[in-house]
């Protein structure tokens, strides 16, 4: 039976480019946490998640998919991934500051992804947020690129298109230097053919970590705590990392987990594992309906996500 292609539209709302509702106000320098999670669409009903393994860690987000469609014939879906939307201009969480990215600056989350094995190229579609609203169309109209970063030199745009993103509160000028103020977002789409049974699907990604600075004892006794699930263990481990030398600082971790429920019915399998590795510590609340299978390893049967992930890690160096 031929496939039948219908396009699903992503839902890039879903990214939150903030940080966590719960956490400290930061200040200068500190960086912010930018959320990222699954692939994402309009809710499908012939296809569900037989089994998804997430993997988390502060260098690194691994997940992997079985996708099972139940229709007679294959199916084609247009899905995306979107990474979350980043600031441009040049304070620390821009793309041009604490966002420096040694590969390709538009995948600056360093996305990949395979399907039954295979690596896939998707297509990068890009685009410009201010204060909630999608602009890309209207710099497009002004001959202006989505992607500005501050790196970017943008000295040689008519005089009139200054002005009139100046009038609009878009940009600024810096000395010689326009520094914009709207987010970035890219979108990674590919075509996905869905035969009837198991489709395989591998994500990989390095997350955008928060950095809080002037925590104090925010993560460990104030609500930091209870937003991460700190408890008495990880403040002795915390305690002797610091008895030896060691000065962790904190990074957050965002994973928005509740997208998984677009797909058809709760997740068959689902499987949860936090590496803290030897040079980090980790703490957070397990997700609701899942029990330990080992140490910082969540497993559960037909669940359904209610909440997104927040981890919480104090890093250090072990050069020290």
């Amino acid at each position: 039976m031929a496939s039948r292609q219908r396009r699903i539209g992503f839902l890039p709302a879903l990214m939150l480019a903030a940080t966590a509702a719960a956490g400290p106000a930061h200040a200068n320098g500190s960086v912010s946490e930018f959320a990222a999670g699954g692939v994402t669409f309009k809710e499908e009903p012939q296809i569900s998640i037989a089994r998804e393994d997430l993997s988390l860690s502060v260098d690194s987000v691994k997940v992997h998919y079985d996708f099972k469609s139940d229709a007679k014939g294959a199916l084609t879906r247009t899905i995306g991934f979107p990474l979350p939307k980043v600031p441009q201009d040049d304070s620390p969480d821009s793309l041009g500051g604490g966002m420096e990215n040694d590969g390709d600056p538009r995948n600056y989350m360093h996305f990949e992804v395979s399907v039954n094995g295979q690596p896939v190229a998707p297509t990068l579609h890009e685009y410009a947020w201010f204060n909630g609203e999608n602009i890309t169309e209207r710099l497009k109209a002004l001959g202006v690129p989505v992607f500005a970063p501050p790196d970017e030199d943008l000295s040689d745009l008519p005089e009139a298109t200054v002005k009139a993103l100046e009038k609009d509160g878009l940009a600024h000028m810096d000395g010689d230097f326009l520094i914009v103020r709207w987010d970035y977002q890219a979108v990674y789409e590919w075509s996905q053919d869905f035969a009837p049974g198991v489709t395989k699907v591998d994500i990989a990604y390095q997350p955008l970590t928060g950095a809080p600075s002037d925590y104090g004892d925010f993560f460990e006794a104030g609500e930091g705590a209870k937003t991460y699930c700190v408890d008495d263990a990880f403040r002795e481990r915390l305690k002797s990392l610091r008895d030896t030398g060691k000065y962790p600082d904190a990074l957050t971790l965002g994973y928005i987990l509740t997208t998984a429920n677009n797909w058809q019915g709760p997740i068959a399998e689902f499987n949860l594992k936090v590496e803290s590795g030897k040079d980090s510590i980790a703490s957070l609340c397990p997700p609701q309906g899942t029990k330990a299978g080992g140490p910082f390893e969540w497993h559960a049967m037909d669940f359904t996500p209610e909440q997104d992930l927040k981890v919480l890690f104090f890093a250090y160096s072990t050069g020290e």
